[in-house]
């Protein structure tokens, strides 16, 4: 094609120069020329990025425009000296009766640049279906235009059910979703809501469901980019846990009114000072309680390595808590050589990953002989306290079925607990929790 481009001297009035750093055109004009590169290197720009090059003579660009009549989508601009073949869409006609085979030649190219488009979209396509999250397409109708494999088994439907359903459909409550769209027309995107998915054949998905809004290069809203992941057992965990908690709650009280009944009126046994008040027995019960609960949840993901599902067991077990009543500040999971595992702490300003890795192997346990919990002072420093500070943890041992995993340790909030339950460091080492 270049050697017809450069031996016709018919074809010589649709030759132009550019200068280095000239742009031939920009991104949003109308123009719809098209071009063919005759010698020289361009670059392609997308905003203020550098997106690709064109180097190889003979190479056709601006096709976009061109075909279809729209605006350009990038702008380009010469790096070298760029001397290019501009066809000029107005005289379309003409230009094919007078070089049809020059004009045969360029479709062959374009033909061919589409048929490696096709390719790539179809090895794009291979890849999202071995994505493990669900990801959709949505037009702007709310039509489902495209998803991947991962959506069929999550959503319960295959392709021929959904394609070109609504999206609404597929959920128990279509408004959350419809409202969860226009929030992303506002936003752009939004992330991470929890919605319920109605499956076909009975049971039902929990899917945190993260949407991004897409458009053209003009700026005009074309489609939504869907992006869910099933969080049911998590969801159902939680739900659990606040089933539990309102089960518990008047259990403890009713036990704490008792317990505390009965040992009002004989504040000291053996040699040891018993928990005399009913705010401190309240506090050892719950301890005691979250404890065990803890330790039948991280267990299992803790002697397979599932860090990041510990931390999310972690997250879900303050999620449920009473904000300001809570006395625990953090937690933190070490392993058999006392290294931290995993930690999360609801201070906004922590630096949680840094405690992963560090050791507790120069702490010693302060021990009880009455109890299964052992109380830790160590100083650490935040920016508040550059020079270190004063911290007090309870550990307990973790296990399941009887192996040693490692230790639990509760980080303990002791501004809370002393105004709240009037408990001091001393106090929380007459605890006397039993084991099972």
């Amino acid at each position: 094609m270049l050697e017809e481009i450069t031996s016709n001297r018919d074809l010589e009035k649709y030759a132009k120069t550019f200068r280095k750093e000239e742009y031939l055109f920009l991104e949003g004009d109308a123009s719809q020329d098209l071009y063919v590169l005759i010698s020289g290197h361009a670059e392609i720009i997308k905003g203020t990025q550098k997106m690709g090059e064109i180097t190889e003579p003979g190479s056709v660009f601006g096709e976009l425009s061109f075909l279809l009549g729209v605006n350009r989508t990038a702008s380009i601009r010469a790096e070298t000296d760029v001397k290019v073949l501009r066809l000029p869409k107005d005289e379309l006609n003409t230009f094919f009766t007078r070089f049809p085979s020059l004009w045969l030649k360029i479709s062959t190219y374009l033909a061919q640049r589409l048929d490696e488009t096709s390719l790539a979209l179809s090895g794009l396509k291979n890849l999202c279906d071995k994505m493990p999250d669900a990801v959709m397409m949505v037009d702007g109708t709310g039509k489902i235009r495209t998803w991947n494999a991962a959506a069929e088994k999550l959503y319960g439907r295959d392709w021929h059910q959904m394609n070109e359903s609504s999206v609404e459909d597929i959920y128990e409550d279509p408004g959350a979703f419809k409202g969860l769209l226009e929030q992303v027309k506002a936003k752009h995107s939004v992330k991470e809501n929890i919605l319920k998915v109605k499956q076909p054949k009975g049971g039902e998905r929990f899917v945190s469901t993260s949407v991004t809004a897409i458009y053209d290069p003009q700026r005009h809203f074309q489609a939504f980019l869907s992006v869910g992941r099933d969080v049911t057992r998590a969801h159902h965990l939680e739900q659990k846990y606040v089933r539990t908690r309102r089960w518990l709650v008047p259990s403890i009280v009713l036990v704490v009114i008792l317990g505390g009944a009965v040992v009002f009126g004989y504040p000291y046994f053996s040699k040891g000072v018993q928990i005399t008040d009913t705010r401190k027995l309240e506090l050892s019960n719950q301890l005691a309680k979250d404890y065990f609960f803890l330790e039948s949840l991280l267990s299992g993901p803790f002697r397979n390595h599932e860090r990041d599902n510990v931390t999310k067991i972690m997250e879900q077990f303050f999620n449920v808590q009473d904000p300001k009543g809570c006395p625990y500040s953090g937690l933190i999971l070490l392993e058999k050589d006392k290294k931290v595992f995993a930690s999360y702490t609801q201070k906004p300003q922590a630096q949680v990953n840094t405690l992963v890795g560090s050791s507790y192997s120069g702490i010693d346990f302060e021990d009880s002989d009455k109890s299964i919990h052992k109380v830790l002072r160590l100083y650490r420093t935040d920016k508040d306290h550059p020079m270190g500070r004063l911290g007090v943890e309870i550990s307990f041992e973790l296990r399941k079925s009887g192996d040693f995993l490692g230790w639990l340790l509760f980080q303990m909030d002791m501004d809370c607990i002393e105004h709240s339950h009037g408990v001091h460091h001393d106090d929380l080492k007459k605890f006397q929790i039993q084991g099972k």
